[in-house]
């Protein structure tokens, strides 16, 4: 496990910096997209996320998300998007880990509190890790902690990179 690691924490600095300017281009990109259309053109969608275009949060049911915005409203919508998703095509693309062919070695997975560990292989034998737990707070908040890569393929061809620490409601 050492070389995931090692490969994990090289690949940390690209990773912080594309999500940094993932959020100060948010709102240009929410602008661009207003004229562009709600799918970024060309390796500007790798701001957002790949498997969704900048209106996913309406097409996914999320909350806050409405239908049939224009002007400022839709503008604002699409750059909270972006900050909900930041960077996820940088993560799957340049930092990701190929899906096809991609195997689980070993996992476990227990409830309480919600925590996962992931080995994966690639075809080509390179080993990755997935590590997600629901760490409990206070008030029926938790911190939801992601590291690795994640063990599901989101846009089909990569497990994308994560670094993830929030506090979360369920």
């Amino acid at each position: 496990m050492i070389k995931p690691v090692a490969r994990y924490l090289i690949y940390l600095p690209a990773n912080l910096f594309f999500v940094a300017l993932a959020y100060l281009l948010a709102p240009v990109l929410a602008a661009i997209s207003l004229l562009t259309g709600a799918q970024l053109p060309g390796a500007l969608q790798w701001f957002s996320t790949l498997d969704a275009d900048l209106d996913g949060g309406v097409a996914q049911g999320v909350k806050g998300y409405k239908a049939d915005l224009s002007g400022w409203r839709l503008w604002w919508q699409r750059a909270c998007w972006i900050c909900r998703n930041p960077a996820h095509g940088w993560q799957s693309e340049l930092l990701g880990m190929p899906a096809d062919g991609s195997v689980i070695v070993r996992q476990a997975i227990s409830d309480t509190p919600k925590n996962q560990w992931y080995v994966m292989e690639t075809a080509k034998g390179v080993r990755f890790f997935c590590w997600k737990r629901d760490q409990p707070l206070f008030g029926g908040f938790y911190l939801k902690l992601w590291f690795g890569w994640v063990n599901k393929s989101y846009d089909g061809r990569n497990h994308h990179y994560a670094f993830q620490i929030g506090p979360q409601k369920p």
